[in-house]
């Protein structure tokens, strides 16, 4: 049965995303670049098919290149950029940031879509949300428990671009389907997303610093055109960087806003915060 998980996870296929990206590609690929050493080593983490990581680039410069993700398959994809002989520099690693099993979002959508079903479009979507809540606290509570098992390789630099405002997107995904499929709004499951979101984003980053030996890259959406407010994931991501800097122990080396022409076809074009954390003050 297709549900509208599976449906909304064909989104996430961009054709065009590497011609589309090429100028942004080069800016923080050099930028990453600028502020490494040769010859040391870089984990990017997910990393997907590297459509924003010049990774021949890459492949020139750093010893040893590690790529993460929860599939391995869109990483070769990216992976057939580089040339055969310098592939050896690379090693590709999988893992999952959020912990959540597609067979849970799909048991969601039965669920929610069957009483949708029964009640038709007029049901109140405030008791959908009551009924919805428990199953949403109960796969949150399953996530918790998956990524303490999960530790990031270490390496001397660690970038990770795009991925905060997408590790936790699919239950909002889902939701938003719903109410548009109903015609009606409700704020209570995003109420409950944005506050896993607080705990899952100070995860990360606890996670994204203890594997940064020398430095942490981070390009995270600080707004989209035409769109008010922050953007989710993202928004918590960058205050909680932020507020960590201390001039001591982790230092903003660098920042800077670069806009990320996300897909011009649908208008989606995000300013994104690129910052530049020093892990180890003995770098300059």
């Amino acid at each position: 049965m297709m549900t509208v998980y599976d449906a909304l996870e064909k989104r996430h296929v961009m054709p065009r995303a590497w011609d589309d990206w090429a100028d942004y590609r080069k800016q923080w690929s050099d930028w990453i670049i600028r502020y490494s050493k040769r010859d040391t080593s870089i984990l990017i983490v997910g990393a997907g098919a590297c459509n924003d990581y010049d990774l021949e680039h890459f492949s020139k410069f750093y010893g040893k290149i590690y790529l993460f993700d929860l599939e391995e398959q869109p990483m070769r994809e990216g992976l057939r950029r580089v040339p055969a002989a310098r592939r050896k520099k690379f090693k590709l690693l999988t893992g999952d940031l959020l912990g959540i099993q597609p067979q849970q979002y799909q048991s969601f959508c039965v669920k929610v879509q069957g009483a949708i079903n029964r009640h038709g479009k007029g049901i109140d979507l405030g008791a959908l949300a009551e009924y919805a809540l428990p199953m949403v606290e109960e796969m949150y509570t399953f996530s918790r428990a998956q990524r303490k098992k999960l530790v990031l390789p270490w390496a001397d630099y660690v970038a990770v671009a795009g991925v905060h405002s997408q590790v936790n997107h699919m239950l909002p995904w889902i939701w938003e389907a719903y109410m548009q499929a109903i015609a009606q709004r409700e704020g209570t499951l995003f109420q409950r997303i944005a506050q896993e979101n607080s705990l899952l984003m100070e995860e990360l980053n606890d996670k994204l610093l203890a594997s940064a030996g020398r430095r942490l890259f981070v390009a995270a959406e600080k707004s989209r055109a035409g769109v008010p407010g922050g953007v989710e994931g993202a928004y918590q991501a960058l205050g909680d960087l932020k507020r960590r800097v201390d001039g001591k122990n982790l230092l903003l080396t660098d920042s800077r806003s670069v806009p990320w022409p996300f897909d011009l076809r649908q208008g989606m074009i995000y300013e994104m915060e690129q910052l530049v954390l020093t892990t180890d003050p003995s770098q300059k």
